[in-house]
Protein backbone atom coordinates (compact mmCIF):
# COMPACT_ATOMS: atom_id res chain seq x y z
CA UNK A 1 0.00 0.00 0.00
CA UNK A 2 2.85 2.39 0.79
CA UNK A 3 4.27 1.91 -2.69
CA UNK A 4 0.92 2.85 -4.19
CA UNK A 5 0.79 6.02 -2.09
CA UNK A 6 4.40 6.88 -3.00
CA UNK A 7 3.41 6.99 -6.68
CA UNK A 8 1.61 10.23 -5.88
CA UNK A 9 3.40 13.43 -4.99
CA UNK A 10 2.81 15.26 -1.73
CA UNK A 11 1.17 18.02 -3.80
CA UNK A 12 -1.32 15.57 -5.33
CA UNK A 13 -2.23 14.15 -1.93
CA UNK A 14 -2.67 17.60 -0.40
CA UNK A 15 -4.89 18.67 -3.31
CA UNK A 16 -6.94 15.47 -3.02
CA UNK A 17 -7.43 16.30 0.66
CA UNK A 18 -8.67 19.75 -0.39
CA UNK A 19 -11.01 18.22 -2.99
CA UNK A 20 -12.46 15.85 -0.38
CA UNK A 21 -12.77 18.39 2.42
CA UNK A 22 -13.94 21.54 0.63
CA UNK A 23 -17.36 20.24 -0.50
CA UNK A 24 -17.95 18.79 2.97
CA UNK A 25 -17.04 22.14 4.54
CA UNK A 26 -19.32 24.03 2.16
CA UNK A 27 -22.19 21.66 2.93
CA UNK A 28 -21.69 22.24 6.66
CA UNK A 29 -21.69 26.01 6.12
CA UNK A 30 -24.64 26.22 3.75
CA UNK A 31 -26.85 23.64 5.46
CA UNK A 32 -25.85 23.93 9.12
CA UNK A 33 -29.45 24.12 10.38
CA UNK A 34 -30.82 21.04 8.53
CA UNK A 35 -27.66 19.08 9.32
CA UNK A 36 -28.04 19.94 13.01
CA UNK A 37 -31.64 18.68 12.94
CA UNK A 38 -30.77 15.42 11.16
CA UNK A 39 -27.46 14.77 12.90
CA UNK A 40 -28.33 15.80 16.44
CA UNK A 41 -25.51 16.63 18.74
CA UNK A 42 -24.20 20.12 19.42
CA UNK A 43 -26.37 22.33 17.19
CA UNK A 44 -26.27 24.43 14.03
CA UNK A 45 -23.70 26.95 15.28
CA UNK A 46 -21.23 24.15 15.97
CA UNK A 47 -21.61 22.69 12.47
CA UNK A 48 -21.31 26.17 10.94
CA UNK A 49 -18.09 26.90 12.84
CA UNK A 50 -16.65 23.49 11.93
CA UNK A 51 -17.46 24.14 8.27
CA UNK A 52 -15.75 27.54 8.36
CA UNK A 53 -12.64 26.12 10.06
CA UNK A 54 -12.51 23.27 7.53
CA UNK A 55 -12.84 25.70 4.62
CA UNK A 56 -10.04 27.89 5.98
CA UNK A 57 -7.90 24.76 6.41
CA UNK A 58 -8.60 23.85 2.77
CA UNK A 59 -7.46 27.31 1.61
CA UNK A 60 -4.31 26.92 3.70
CA UNK A 61 -3.61 23.45 2.28
CA UNK A 62 -4.13 24.68 -1.29
CA UNK A 63 -1.61 27.48 -0.68
CA UNK A 64 0.91 25.00 0.72
CA UNK A 65 0.36 22.63 -2.22
CA UNK A 66 1.30 25.40 -4.67
CA UNK A 67 4.64 26.21 -3.02
CA UNK A 68 7.15 23.33 -2.77
CA UNK A 69 9.27 25.08 -0.14
CA UNK A 70 6.20 25.41 2.06
CA UNK A 71 5.46 21.71 1.53
CA UNK A 72 8.85 20.77 2.88
CA UNK A 73 8.66 23.28 5.72
CA UNK A 74 5.06 22.71 6.85
CA UNK A 75 4.38 19.05 6.01
CA UNK A 76 4.84 17.93 9.62
CA UNK A 77 2.60 20.77 10.83
CA UNK A 78 -0.10 19.66 8.36
CA UNK A 79 0.18 16.07 9.55
CA UNK A 80 -0.02 17.17 13.19
CA UNK A 81 -3.08 19.32 12.41
CA UNK A 82 -4.80 16.36 10.72
CA UNK A 83 -4.12 14.08 13.69
CA UNK A 84 -5.25 16.79 16.14
CA UNK A 85 -8.47 17.30 14.15
CA UNK A 86 -9.13 13.55 14.28
CA UNK A 87 -8.53 13.30 18.00
CA UNK A 88 -10.70 16.35 18.69
CA UNK A 89 -13.48 14.87 16.53
CA UNK A 90 -13.23 11.58 18.40
CA UNK A 91 -13.44 13.38 21.75
CA UNK A 92 -16.46 15.39 20.58
CA UNK A 93 -18.11 12.26 19.21
CA UNK A 94 -17.82 10.65 22.62
CA UNK A 95 -18.94 13.88 24.34
CA UNK A 96 -22.10 14.18 22.21
CA UNK A 97 -22.76 10.44 21.87
CA UNK A 98 -26.05 10.53 23.77
CA UNK A 99 -27.60 13.12 21.45
CA UNK A 100 -26.22 12.02 18.06
CA UNK A 101 -28.50 10.68 15.34
CA UNK A 102 -27.14 8.26 12.67
CA UNK A 103 -26.08 11.15 10.40
CA UNK A 104 -24.18 12.67 13.32
CA UNK A 105 -22.29 9.43 13.86
CA UNK A 106 -21.37 9.35 10.16
CA UNK A 107 -20.21 12.99 10.16
CA UNK A 108 -18.06 12.54 13.23
CA UNK A 109 -16.69 9.20 11.98
CA UNK A 110 -15.69 10.87 8.70
CA UNK A 111 -13.98 13.63 10.67
CA UNK A 112 -12.01 11.00 12.58
CA UNK A 113 -11.08 8.64 9.74
CA UNK A 114 -10.47 10.94 6.76
CA UNK A 115 -7.91 13.23 8.46
CA UNK A 116 -6.07 10.21 9.90
CA UNK A 117 -5.93 8.64 6.45
CA UNK A 118 -4.75 11.88 4.90
CA UNK A 119 -2.10 12.32 7.59
CA UNK A 120 -0.81 8.82 6.91
CA UNK A 121 -0.77 9.41 3.15
CA UNK A 122 1.07 12.74 3.56
CA UNK A 123 3.62 11.05 5.84
CA UNK A 124 4.20 8.20 3.38
CA UNK A 125 4.42 10.45 0.32
CA UNK A 126 6.75 12.83 2.13
CA UNK A 127 9.11 10.11 3.28
CA UNK A 128 11.83 8.66 1.14
CA UNK A 129 11.41 5.01 0.18
CA UNK A 130 13.88 2.82 2.02
CA UNK A 131 16.83 1.63 0.01
CA UNK A 132 17.55 -2.09 -0.07
CA UNK A 133 20.37 -3.19 2.23
CA UNK A 134 22.24 -4.90 -0.62
CA UNK A 135 22.28 -2.89 -3.84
Amino acid sequence: MKNLVRRFSVKQIILSDVLLSAPFALALILAAEPIAQWAGGPGATFYLVVGIVMLLWCVDMAAVAVNERWQEKYLNVMIAADVTWSLASLALMVWFAASLQPLGWVLFALNVLVPLDMAWMKRVAGSKPQQPAFG
